[in-house]
């Protein structure tokens, strides 16, 4: 078992990508099916909540304390925080004495929005850990004119324009100005995908998380 606060909750695939760090630790946890990383569905995201009601509902949980049973860390060189969940249900609870500290990372992984799958396994970007939560500056989100959820944000020296997988009702109400954050992200740094126009294997930059 392992008490988590999820961190991100957003859209992977045909599931979801969970993800949290474990509050005796603080080490990052992302939640994955089996040892490729695979998505979670909905029926492996069931939780019951602080007053002992089922919850079964899309990008749920998040910004919440779980007890979760995890099983076998299954790393990979681009995720080294993956760990296998059991099948057993989540359990919300209170943790009130943890506190939050950002990550402080020099850059998330170079500048960009991606990161070449060969620059990976050679070696050329190490990857000590795949997933940030951090404050940013400038933050705007938008639609793109290919109908993408974006955001383009300051971090240090570098300008980032990166997918959004986040809730799309929390996406909307801030693109509409319903709803307010602190300009504080979860960054993900995705498996790997084909890119058809460049014949390469690269790892998307992803915003997962909202605050």
């Amino acid at each position: 078992m392992a008490d988590i606060l999820i961190l991100a909750n957003s859209k992977k695939n045909r599931g979801y990508c969970v993800a949290g760090r474990d509050v005796i630790t603080n080490k990052w946890v992302r939640l994955v099916g089996d040892s490729d990383g695979a998505e979670l569905n909905l029926n492996q995201i069931i939780y019951n909540d602080i007053i002992g009601g089922k919850q079964k509902t899309p990008y749920e949980p998040f910004n919440k304390f779980l007890r979760i049973d995890i099983g076998t860390a299954v790393p990979l060189k681009y995720q080294p925080e993956n760990f296998i969940v059991n099948q057993n249900i989540w359990q919300e609870i209170q943790c009130p004495n943890y506190n939050i500290s950002f990550d402080d990372p020099a850059d998330l992984w170079g500048a960009g929005d991606r990161v070449l799958t060969d620059d990976i396994e050679q070696n050329r970007v190490i990857i000590s850990q795949s997933l940030y939560i951090i404050k940013v500056t400038n933050l705007t989100f938008y639609v793109s004119e290919h109908n993408t959820n974006r955001a383009c944000f300051q971090y240090r020296n570098n300008i980032y324009d990166l997918g959004v997988t986040i809730n799309p009702i929390i996406f909307n109400d801030i693109v509409s100005k319903e709803r307010a954050h602190d300009n504080i992200l979860t960054i993900s740094l995705a498996g790997p995908f084909f890119n058809r126009y460049t014949n390469q294997l690269e790892h998307y930059k992803l915003v997962a998380a909202v605050f």
